[in-house]
């Protein structure tokens, strides 16, 4: 019973390992589809293949129900030409007794109809159905088999059949002959296929052209319509955003057609533009009124120094008083001076944005230089800060895609405690001074 345990708790294991790499392949793709693809790709794809399904069972459907009505036409069609051949067989008085004149006959039907391949007079004798004229003279004489027999004898009326021989296949009608209300043998007309064929092979090739060309109209025409109504406004969106993280405040997003003043917006898309064109002149209001009391700077959005001295000199007066700790990074841009002004200028808005974007709200992040910044953490230990110093470093591949430039970036952690805060003065002229990253 233990052993019998034990593998099962390392089945059970094996199980959650696998169900955990599972998840974690899923989340990878999933992350990389959310992420490497555009809205447009997210949107074409499900419309198309939408598309596809639909136009897919319209098609078969069609196809469908057209093979069948093309395969009753040719099935009637051989029961009509069995009917003929066998009233001209039945006009003769010697219906089933003369077997050469029964072959002449044949032969004239035969050339008669072109899509004849076959006609087979099967007569009853005292020993059963036997074959008394056929186009194939092997067959002449021959006493049917039980099972021939048993599908021939209970016939009233026409029957229908595919029948195939080697590669090819044909329709058989096999017509009943009846004396006085007695079954006196069987006209079997077997008709060529390749017509038939010929004909659907012919209609799937225009039914596939129709399909595809249904399928490129209504996928363009359905992605035409979302990216009008869904694509083109987000992606207006997404550029004033940039625009905006760039410190560009002038920015209005169109939301469409002209609007006629009274007129209630329903449509969420527009709803949205309207509150994101609000949001923009209130931060552009708000960032103004700071810049005038010179807390931010003008270029990256980031606090200034001098309003890191008035913070840090709270910081130091609160853990002195209340015994919190305090941590600072000093984060140095290496390799940003041989970059020229324009890059120089994005490669510092985007540096401010991502150490905004990637610690806490309340660890304000300031510029001190030309190519450093500094955080400050309130209330975090040296050991909190090089774990978040960690973090960030981990994370600059991320604003070195986003950029498309070639820098290195260094973070080093200070933390005090306070007990034993560092002297003001002190501390300022180490984050002013440069030093090597840890």
């Amino acid at each position: 019973m233990r052993l019998q345990h034990n593998r099962g708790n390392r089945w059970g294991r094996r199980l959650r390992t696998v169900g955990q790499c599972l998840r974690r392949w899923c989340a990878d793709c999933m992350s990389n589809v959310y992420y490497r693809s555009s809205l447009r790709v997210k949107i074409i794809v499900p419309v198309f293949v939408i598309t596809l399904v639909v136009i897919g069972i319209l098609a078969w459907l069609s196809f469908t129900s057209l093979y069948t009505t093309i395969a009753g036409i040719y099935e009637q069609r051989a029961r009509s030409v069995a009917s003929v051949v066998s009233k001209s067989l039945q006009e003769k008085a010697y219906i089933l007794y003369y077997s050469d004149q029964l072959e002449s006959d044949i032969d004239t039907l035969m050339k008669r109809y072109d899509s004849i391949v076959g006609i087979t007079v099967i007569g009853m004798t005292g020993r059963g159905l036997r074959v008394v004229a056929s186009t194939d003279p092997s067959a002449v004489g021959r006493i049917l088999a039980e099972d021939e027999q048993a599908a021939l004898l209970p016939l009233r009326d026409v029957q229908v059949s595919r029948v195939r021989s080697g590669k090819e296949e044909y329709l058989r009608a096999d017509y009943p002959l009846f004396m006085d209300g007695d079954l006196v043998g069987v006209v079997s007309v077997d008709m060529s296929l390749a017509e038939q064929q010929r004909y659907i092979t012919r209609l799937s090739w225009k039914l596939g052209i129709a399909s595809i060309l249904g399928f490129l109209v209504l996928g363009f025409l359905l992605y035409s319509i979302l990216d009008a109504i869904i694509t083109r406004p987000i992606l207006r969106l997404a550029a004033a955003a940039e625009r905006v993280a760039q410190r560009e405040y002038n920015v209005q997003v169109s939301a469409g057609p002209a609007r006629r003043v009274g007129v209630k917006v329903r449509d969420e898309i527009a709803r949205f533009i309207d509150v994101f064109n609000l949001m923009v002149k209130m931060i552009g209001s708000r960032e103004q009124a700071l810049r005038e009391m010179i807390i931010l700077d003008e270029e990256t959005g980031a606090y200034t120094f001098s309003y890191f001295q008035r913070l840090i000199d709270q910081e130091i007066r609160k853990g002195l008083r209340y015994g919190h700790p305090t941590s600072i990074l000093l984060i140095d841009i290496k390799g940003i001076t041989e970059l020229p002004a324009p890059d120089k200028r994005r490669l510092l808005q985007a540096t401010a944005n991502f150490l905004t974007g990637r610690l806490r709200s309340v660890d304000p992040v300031f510029r001190v230089s030309d190519q450093r910044f500094v955080a400050l953490l309130p209330e975090t230990p040296l050991s909190g800060a090089r774990a978040a110093a960690e973090r960030l470093a981990s994370q600059v591949a991320d604003l070195k895609v986003e950029t498309g430039l070639a820098f290195t970036i260094t973070i080093k952690a200070i933390g005090w405690s306070g007990e034993e805060p560092p002297k003001l003065d002190e501390l300022l002229n180490q984050v002013r001074s440069p030093h090597e990253g840890s």
